[in-house]
Formats: structure tokens, sequence, C-alpha cells
């Protein structure tokens, strides 16, 4: 996906951040770039010593992100770690990470290659009952994720965002969003004020969450990897836009709500409650406004994308208001 996030790196620039990871004796012998990611740029490398890594550089200094976007690779890097250390999550390795600014001035690191087909390229190619398998793999695998408490509700690696309670985190986050789509001009469904009013009226059943769990906040199929002859789960990816909060925030972005499969093995139930139901709205416009408002950050060449969230995000803010 092209994106003006996206830092083009040359040969050179690699070779010299391949040497400073692995060695002086370590050079890549092939380069491919990896070009289904929308913010961050990758590069699969396979090594002189036969290993294949894959290289992920931050967009470059100058161009302008969300606030949510601030320092999202060091909250992946945090993440993948946290998980590779307290459970058996199928997650790539970091074997390097630089935020020096010596090579080039944006961090990058270099993480453990994962074998497999992203879920959303093979499932046109899966039978029913094998996107089932695949979707209560994945509720068990949450599951794991999500037993991992924070000490904190909010961003990871933003200090200044780091609340002792949910509602302030979330309200806090949909602020954020606000004023950038003020600061890009963005044109919403309804008045800034009146979202945020409509999202402010709802903070008790927010509040009433009192466990921070790691949510990776990103878990659609494009990130979930799949051995495409086991249809097992070999890989979950890009977990740059975690954060510990409300375990509910998960299904909502990666559109699982309504994965019967998935629900049943994650939750025990496709039912939620009256206060899940009225957080998992919150949720969606939370998704929404992201997916309206990033448009104008990443110049994205077509409008498809604004148009489909726009729509989605109008549905969702009618949908709270009759709650």
């Amino acid at each position: 996906m092209e994106s003006i996030t996206k830092s083009k790196l040359n040969s050179e620039q690699i070779n010299m951040m391949t040497r400073q990871a692995f060695g002086d004796k370590t050079k890549p012998e092939i380069i491919t770039e990896l070009t289904d990611g929308y913010f961050n740029t990758a590069y699969m490398l396979t090594l002189t010593n036969g290993c294949k890594t894959v290289l992920k550089v931050s967009p470059p200094e100058d161009v302008t992100v969300m606030s949510y976007e601030k320092n999202i690779m060091e909250t992946e890097v945090y993440v993948l770690n946290k998980i590779k250390a307290l459970t058996d999550v199928p997650i790539p390795k970091v074997f390097y990470y630089d935020q020096s600014g010596q090579i080039i001035k944006n961090d990058f690191f270099f993480m453990e290659f994962v074998d497999g087909v992203p879920l959303n390229k093979l499932r046109s190619e899966l039978t029913e009952e094998q996107y089932r398998e695949i979707s209560s793999e994945l509720g068990g695998i949450m599951q794991k994720i999500h037993s991992i408490e924070g000490s904190y509700f909010g961003h990871i690696s933003q200090d200044d965002k780091k609340f002792d309670t949910w509602d302030q985190a979330f309200l806090c986050m949909i602020k954020d969003l606000l004023a950038d789509a003020i600061d890009a001009g963005v044109i919403l469904p309804y008045d800034y004020n009146k979202i945020y009013n409509m999202i402010y009226e709802k903070r008790e059943v927010l509040n009433a969450v009192k466990m921070p769990s790691l949510i990776h906040k990103d878990l659609w199929d494009g990130n979930i990897f799949v051995d495409p002859k086991t249809f097992k789960i070999t890989g979950i990816l890009d977990c740059e836009r975690a954060v510990y909060g409300d375990a509910l925030l998960d299904p909502v972005c990666g559109f699982l709500l309504n994965n019967k499969a998935f629900m049943k093995s994650y939750k025990g139930t496709i039912l939620l409650d009256k206060e899940e139901e009225i957080r998992a709205v919150l949720y969606q416009i939370y998704l929404y406004l992201i997916m309206v408002i990033e448009c104008s950050y990443r110049k994205y060449p077509d409008e498809n994308q604004f148009k489909w969230s726009s729509a989605r995000l109008q549905e969702a803010l009618v949908d709270l208001m009759k709650l």
C-alpha cells in the first residue's frame, strides 16, 4: 500500500543496518520490499548465513502522523518482547532494535521472518470449516494476549497518556483523534463536540472495566499468518498500535464480533450483555474515526477507505444514540 509514512531505503543503507545488527560478516543477499503494510516500511532479507529476517523502518521524521501513532515502533518492540516472554503465542522474535539515528534518522528493528500466508489472502480458498478452525484457534491466542495485565490504562510509549482508569484513557484517545481531525480539516458526520459528548455520556460503562489487558488493536485478517497446508496460525504481526485497556476492544478492531467460532472460543458465547453492547459501539466509533481520519494523514491514492469508513462511522453514531 502506498503511503507517505513509508521510508524508502537504498541497498547501501540496508547493508549498513544489517552489519550493525548482525555483525560485519553478515550481509543481505536478497532484499525484497514487503508492500502490504499501511504505515511502516518493511523489507524481507535473506542473509549470507541463510537466515531470513524482516527489517521494519519507522516513518520519516518530517511526516506528520496521528497522535496515537507517535513512538509506535517502540510500542511494537515492547509488545513483541512481552508476548514472547510471557506466552507461547506465535509471535516473531526481535533480533535488534535501533533508536540511535546513526545510520538513518528513523527507528528500525530486525525481527524473525514468519512463514505462512496472511489470512486475508488465503480466505477465498478456505472452506467454512477450515475458517472456523482458524477462528477458534485465534480466540485462544487472543485469550493468552489478554492475560497479560498492565499497571495502567492507555498508551504504552506515551507517558503522558497513561491513566488509572479506562474511561480516562479512552476519552483521551477520542480527544486525540478529534484534535487530529481538526488539524487535518477532516469532515465528520457530526460536529466534533457532539461526537465527544455522545461518548462522554456513556463513560460509566467504560469505568466498569477494571483490568488493563494488553490489547493488540489491529488483529484483522492481514495480520494473522496461516500455514496454507495445515491451516494453523503461524504468526501474529503488527502489534504497534497496542494499548492496555478493555479486552473487548480487540474483537471490535479485528472485525470479529460476528465471527461465531472466534467468539465461542474467546468468550464462550456470541452474546454481549447490555454494557458490553454499549462499549462495543463506542469502540466501533473509535475504530471508524481512525479509519476516516488517517486517510488525510496517509494521502491514500483513492477514496475507497474514506467513503466506506465514513458510512460505517455514521451508522455507529446512530446506533449509539439508540442505546
